[in-house]
Parts: C-alpha cells; structure tokens; sequence
C-alpha cells in the first residue's frame, strides 16, 4: 500500500533530524549551520536569496525538542547534541 503524502514528509522529516545529530555527535565542539548544510548537501535557496531555510526549520525543531543547543551568535553561530538526544 503505498504511503500518504503526510506519511512521507514525516518519515523525510526523521531521516534528516537524524542525519543533523549523526554529524553533530561526529563534532562534540558543534557546527554553524553552513557546516552543516555542506556535510549533507542539503544546500537550497529561493530565487538565489533566502539560503537554507530548510536546515533551519529542522535545527529550529531539533531545538524546540531539546536534542541540540545553541552557542553564540550570528554567523558564528553553532549547534551542539544536548544530553538528551
């Protein structure tokens, strides 16, 4: 039986969370949200401006579900595994 549209993005949704926190674990000091768009070339944009909103939104859930951290600010920003993952 093939899987409905919600069925995919949910299961597409976990696959690049876990991915996010395998390249994190491999970097216990953390990576910019450049370094990690680059390991998993998950590189987008929206007619050449807005850069990587999509690994934005997923470190913006892996945030709000307490698995990452943040540390500093602005381009130097970078994401950390919590304790909790």
């Amino acid at each position: 039986m093939p899987m409905d549209p919600q069925e995919k993005a949910r299961q597409g949704l976990a696959l690049i969370k876990d991915a996010i926190i395998d390249v994190l674990r491999a970097a216990p000091n953390g990576l910019t949200n450049a370094q990690i768009v680059n390991l998993l070339g998950l590189d987008s944009d929206y007619e050449g401006k807005q850069r990587n909103y999509l690994s934005w939104s997923v470190l913006g859930v892996l945030l709000g579900e307490g698995k990452i951290a943040r540390r500093g600010d602005g381009q130097k920003r970078c994401y950390l595994l919590t304790g909790d993952r």
